[in-house]
């Protein structure tokens, strides 16, 4: 195997982490003096009886690296907690930038990437976590800055006004 790029370029690769590693890679490779790309994504989970916050890889088990596959190849291979770089057969094949540039547009502030749109009213919700789960309603109104919605639940043929968390409904076709 001849893991180059003929033109020595950089070119963004995939790199596969071993489970929950991705923050270390990262940081390893970023002390190697190698280019990272961790897109995040900004979760909630209904703990305890409480919304908590979670911050997660948006791929898990993989973080994007800008290499020239010459110099890099094996420093990044045999890098704790990278598992491979992805790639056909033994060969790593590269990803486009425009795809990097694409997630790299829906980023904020710390790699958080943004997925949905906003909702408006009207829009079909479904109820993702917590007591009312699995329940279907219509989206009124956000309610405060701090995530609070109103939606119209359908409960036994009548529809009900409640107020729920943002981050426990998402949008329906």
């Amino acid at each position: 195997m001849n893991p180059t790029n003929s033109d020595g370029l950089k070119l963004w690769y995939v790199i596969q982490t071993k489970p929950g590693d991705e923050g270390r890679v990262k940081t390893n490779l970023l002390n190697q003096d190698v280019e990272t790309f961790l897109p995040l994504l900004e979760a909630y989970q209904y703990c305890s009886g409480k919304m908590v916050q979670r911050i997660k890889p948006l791929f898990p088990n993989y973080l994007f690296a800008k290499l020239d596959l010459e110099t890099h190849y094996y420093k990044v291979k045999w890098t704790r907690g990278v598992n491979k770089i992805l790639g056909g057969g033994n060969e790593p094949v590269p990803v486009s930038e425009k795809v990097i540039d694409l997630i790299k547009e829906r980023t904020g502030k710390d790699d958080l990437v943004k997925l949905e749109g906003e909702l408006k009213e009207g829009d079909w919700v479904q109820v993702t976590s917590g007591p009312l789960k699995h329940l279907r309603g219509i989206f009124q109104k956000m309610m405060s800055g701090r995530g609070r919605v109103k939606i119209l639940l359908s409960l036994i043929g009548v529809d009900v006004p409640v107020q729920i968390s943002r981050w426990q409904i998402k949008k329906v076709a």
